[in-house]
């Protein structure tokens, strides 16, 4: 089975708080179960191998490689190439650190002890296509493409600065390309996967593309319903999520920062009040630009996620994941159609 990359996740964050709307990538599918469940998050029939006699002889194509050599031994291999239709959301909590900020064309410090983000979480959503192939009975390679929204709550409240405290919402477009291979094993209904897959999104707002990797892994068991396919295939696993993105850009800094009346730094150590001077300055000036960089990442790398697929045959299969913990959540649904070419 076969499984469309989780991704992923992951979340871009917004300007350095309000300049843009950027976060992770939503539509990672999961990973490939063929004829075990699928997914990072998607899953199809248990895979490539479960040990029971085909019910009749079928006529195979090249793919997958020693196909034949397997089933002669009594495994039962589900069609070699697929194309799922897929609709992931996922939500993550991020963290947020390194803020550089410059003023005026200024050069840029570090405000981390000035300006707080205490909470940001990033949440999109994609509709996918991706095509898949069964290259040996173990191992299948895919791709994903996709397109969606993404939106980036984020705090922001400063210790020394009383007046700089708001909450903003950045929104933006996404579209991700990824590429992945899923290793798989089987027997007697009981199914092992591994899944890995690298995503590249483009986000509107972002000068550079953002790259993230999803491993996850999956144990799950596959029952026949009957001699014509049909599966029911239930698994349980975890993914973990790699996303680190920097930002960096210019904008006037009233365009996305609400308007504060007598901002000061009211008593502040010696080590900080120049740069709270500059910044308390810059946010009284309706002209002042920021130049801006910072970190993003998900708050937690790993993951847990169950799944279920529904075979209706050699043909059709019906799947949905869902992870949570680990300060993200997410659920997939796909359709997959699975054939081989004789």
């Amino acid at each position: 089975m076969r499984r469309p990359i989780p991704f992923l996740a992951a979340a871009l964050l917004a300007l350095p708080l309000v300049a843009e709307g950027q976060e992770a990538p939503p539509g990672t599918p999961p990973a490939d179960l063929r004829a075990a469940p699928l997914t990072p998050i998607a899953v199809a029939a248990p895979a490539a191998v479960v040990a029971e006699a085909p019910a009749s002889p079928r006529k195979h194509g090249i793919f997958p490689l020693w196909g034949d050599a397997v089933r002669a031994k009594g495994f039962d291999l589900p069609n070699p190439y697929s194309v799922m239709f897929n609709y992931y959301h996922q939500s993550s909590e991020l963290v947020i650190n390194n803020l550089q900020l410059g003023f005026n064309g200024g050069p840029k410090r570090n405000f981390d002890d000035i300006v707080h983000i205490p909470k940001a979480k990033a949440t999109g959503s994609a509709l996918s296509v991706r095509p898949a192939i069964m290259v040996l009975p173990f191992l299948s390679f895919y791709g994903v493409f996709s397109t969606g929204s993404t939106q980036t709550d984020v705090s922001v409240s400063s210790p020394v600065i009383p007046q700089l405290a708001f909450d903003t919402t950045a929104k933006s477009g996404v579209t991700v390309v990824a590429l992945g291979a899923t290793f798989q094993m089987g027997y007697k209904g009981f199914f092992g996967v591994a899944d890995f897959n690298g995503a590249v999104s483009d986000v509107e707002r972002l000068a550079d593309v953002v790259g993230a990797n999803m491993l996850s892994f999956r144990l799950g068991y596959s029952r026949k319903l009957n001699e014509d396919g049909s599966k029911l295939a239930g698994w349980a696993g975890t993914a973990g999520q790699v996303l680190q993105v920097k930002t960096e850009g210019s904008v006037r800094l009233q365009s996305v920062i609400p308007p504060l009346t007598g901002a000061s730094c009211p008593a502040v150590p010696p080590s900080l009040n120049q740069r709270c001077q500059d910044l308390v300055n810059a946010l009284n000036d309706p002209n002042a630009t920021v130049e801006y960089s910072l970190d993003k990442k998900p708050k937690n790398v790993w993951n847990m996620l169950v799944g279920a697929q529904y075979a209706l045959d050699r043909n059709w299969a019906f799947r949905l994941e869902a992870s949570f913990l680990g300060g993200r959540t997410s659920f997939f649904a796909g359709t997959a159609y699975e054939f081989d070419i004789l």
